[in-house]
């Protein structure tokens, strides 16, 4: 059973839908559409997460767990997330993603995809 990803990131993100289509030229400058497969439109979000190690602060530097989290699944394994503009607990994969770290602040940039169930 894939782990829940409970982090939330900052308010701005960019949430990408690209419906997968096959295209069939016709000639003359007509085309046939058609969705291909069941699950032919996948969400990906390109997220941010900063978080801070303040030792007056009792709360997790978010970007770091964020971080172990990602860093245990490998763009491997699967995990649930819910993306603040559609409500929908969905699985998604994480590829790539980048840890800065400046003195105290951190901050984590993640692209996430949608997989199929």
């Amino acid at each position: 059973m894939p782990e829940t990803f409970t982090w939330s990131p900052q308010k701005g993100f960019t949430g990408d839908r690209t419906p997968d289509v096959a295209v069939v030229k016709l000639g003359d400058g007509y085309e046939q559409r058609q969705v291909k497969g069941i699950n032919p439109l996948m969400g990906k979000y390109s997220l941010t997460f900063i978080g801070r190690d303040d030792s007056k602060c009792s709360r997790p530097n978010v970007a770091k767990a964020a971080d172990t989290f990602l860093k245990a699944r490998m763009a491997v394994e699967s995990f649930y997330w819910t993306p603040s503009d559609t409500g929908v607990q969905s699985l998604y994969v994480c590829r790539s993603w980048s840890l800065q770290t400046t003195g105290s602040l951190s901050q984590l940039t993640a692209t996430f995809e949608q997989v199929p169930r």
